[in-house]
């Protein structure tokens, strides 16, 4: 696989450096390595041009902000690479960091996106004084991915434990299927979010990051501005998610636990506000009619969720004496394992259909006399990974050719 790095350089001339030169002295080399200008008014453009001769590319573009230029820089490398390392122009990458973390996406399981273990450094690459805010936030953030059963998604939803988008080495394809947002703050956070919904971050708990913190870097003292950016965050989470959610019940689930963890962490994140803007949001673009027509439209045939009630564990795994919101942990192991069975039981229908219609389709003579012309090539494909993927493409492959057969 071929792997580039970029650059979002802004006003950084004092790191560049030290961030350049993490690149360059890697134990597994970079076949690609662009840095793109933002508009800096200091001697950015300068230091990066010292380096043209080390086969470090150079685009200088007028101010368009982080997230242009970080979508910018990924649809440039993916010309060419498959995958792509994020580092921001005053971080710091440990020498093996590529060797340690490229042979995830050579695994059988391979995720979208690999994360490491980090530090947190001064403007004079000090680490942090251990009594520092932001070194006490990382020590709770990485505690809490310790817990027992956390996942990676309730840990992200709690904290975002992967801290910069410099912590994101991840295939061109997915970062171009999702670009970064337009936030101040949170264009790494709505993209690392995404990722563990989709369960596609790989985890390597190894320090193998610097990430520098300094006056120009340091949110903003008053809470209003990230508190608000955060909000509208969850927000636009809700309306991307909308269609996964409907058509994907691990990504319900997993959604589940993210915004239920949400409540708990030490984010920015305001439970109380969200549910106030829920509420707004609800007044504001439906009347009773169509909130009515809203739920009526949950299909039953595919949301499992809807032929059980919800908390029933809560009771039948009650014993007696203690209060039942207390033994949740007991309840919902014995919720996701039935969720598991209902699963089973979906998948296990959909082989029996998917067998059933491509023995109908291997005795069609119709079907064999179109495949030995050269039509129904999609047929008998295996495209999909689950039995439902496999069997609605096979659906819609017999629904694209039955269209081309009348037109």
């Amino acid at each position: 696989m071929r792997l580039a790095v970029v650059i979002a350089s802004y006003n950084h001339a004092q790191y560049l450096p030290f961030a350049i030169e993490s690149v360059l002295g890697q134990t597994r080399k970079a076949d690609r390595f662009l840095v793109i200008d933002d508009g800096s008014k200091d001697d950015s453009v300068e230091v990066i041009r010292a380096y043209a001769d080390r086969g470090v590319e150079l685009v200088v573009q007028e101010n368009a902000g982080a997230h242009a230029t970080w979508n910018r820089c990924i649809e440039t490398v993916a010309e060419d690479c498959d995958l792509v390392s994020i580092l921001n122009s005053d971080d710091i990458y440990a020498p093996e960091r590529f060797e340690r973390c490229l042979p995830q996406f050579e695994q059988p399981d391979a995720r979208a996106m690999v994360c490491t273990g980090l530090k947190m450094i001064g403007p004079e690459n000090e680490d942090l004084a251990p009594d520092e805010s932001r070194a006490k936030w990382l020590r709770a953030a990485w505690a809490i991915g310790k817990a027992d059963g956390i996942t990676t998604w309730e840990w992200m939803a709690m904290c975002n434990w992967a801290v910069t988008s410099s912590n994101i080495i991840a295939r061109c394809d997915y970062l171009r299927e999702n670009p970064f947002r337009p936030y101040r703050f949170n264009h790494d956070y709505f993209c690392l979010s995404g990722a563990a919904l989709r369960d596609q971050i790989a985890l390597i708990d190894e320090v193998l990051l610097e990430y520098r913190v300094h006056p120009q870097n340091n949110i903003n003292t008053d809470p209003a501005p990230l508190l608000k950016e955060m909000l509208r965050m969850h927000l636009d989470l809700y309306a991307h998610f909308a269609g996964e959610l409907e058509a994907d019940p691990a990504v319900r689930s997993r959604f589940y636990d993210y915004m239920r963890a949400a409540e708990h962490g030490i984010s920015s994140f305001h439970p109380g506000l969200f549910q106030l803007l829920l509420a707004q949001l609800a007044a504001a673009n439906s009347d009773e009619a169509s909130r009515e027509k809203l739920v009526a439209g949950l299909d039953e045939t595919r949301i499992a969720e809807l032929h059980d009630y919800p908390n029933k564990a809560l009771v039948n795994q009650w014993d007696g004496e203690t209060p039942p919101q207390l033994s949740l942990a007991l309840a919902e192991k014995y919720e996701a394992e039935r969720a598991a069975r209902r699963e089973a039981e979906v998948e296990k229908k959909a082989w029996r259909e998917l067998a059933r219609r491509r023995l109908v389709l291997l005795k069609s003579r119709g079907a064999s006399l179109a495949r030995a012309l050269g039509g129904g090539k999609n047929q008998l494909t295996d495209d999909g990974k689950t039995a439902r993927e496999k069997l609605d493409h096979l659906n819609s492959a017999l629904g694209s050719e039955e269209r081309e057969s009348r037109d």
